[in-house]
């Protein structure tokens, strides 16, 4: 692209959109001239990709020093990933990448390759521009808050379970004792006031509580 192309490029700042860059490179292969700033403060990386201007202090980056990780495990440590994360690594899977060794995302900066036409370089690979909230939460503590959420659910009911246990076993010490219809009645040969009549019991029987 020409420099009179690029200074006619529109800004691709835009609040509210994270545009992502992944990388399948181990990072410790990458030369440092890759993220070398010329005069303007644009590193190459972005020179790369017609990108003039961006604000630093928006830019992020996370990865493995050397080979490759689960998309997930690269994306959920990220600034606000609860509101993206998911996107970004539904978004990479249908690139063909299970695993990637960085990332690069640019707040408040919606990348348009379909102006630029360049979609990726020797490095790294334009993802796309997902919406995402200062309110949210890293995809980490989202999965975090879940997990003991559910641990929590999952103590309440073990502690109904086991008080319904418990008072199956009381009420089964305190149920009145029956006569079984087949227990047989047995009586002195001449009944006396001395002589009372004797009822052999049945043994009530004892249904365990079952999960």
């Amino acid at each position: 692209m020409s420099s009179t192309e690029s200074a006619t490029l529109p800004s691709f700042e835009k609040y509210g959109k994270v545009s992502v860059w992944c990388s399948t490179i181990s990072y410790d292969t990458i030369p440092d001239s890759y993220f070398e700033e010329d005069d303007n403060g644009i590193e190459a990386w972005a020179r790369n990709f017609s990108i003039t201007e961006y604000d630093h202090e928006n830019m992020e980056t996370n990865g493995v020093a050397s080979g490759t990780a689960l998309v997930k495990s690269i994306i959920e440590d990220c600034s606000y990933s609860s509101a993206y994360g998911e996107g970004i690594i539904h978004k990479i899977n249908k690139m063909g990448h299970q695993q990637v060794s960085w990332i690069i995302l640019l707040f408040d900066f919606e990348y348009r390759n379909k102006i630029t036409k360049i979609h990726e370089d020797e490095y790294v690979q334009y993802v796309g521009s997902f919406v995402y909230d200062m309110d949210s939460i890293s995809l980490a503590e989202q999965d975090q808050i879940e997990a003991e959420r559910e641990e929590k659910l999952r103590l309440e009911a073990q502690m109904v379970l086991d008080s319904e246990a418990a008072l199956g076993d009381s009420a089964d010490d305190l149920a009145p004792v029956t006569v079984a219809e087949s227990a047989p009645v047995v009586k002195a040969v001449e009944p006396t006031p001395e002589h009372k009549v004797v009822e052999k019991i049945q043994p009530k029987g004892h249904n365990p509580w079952l999960k």
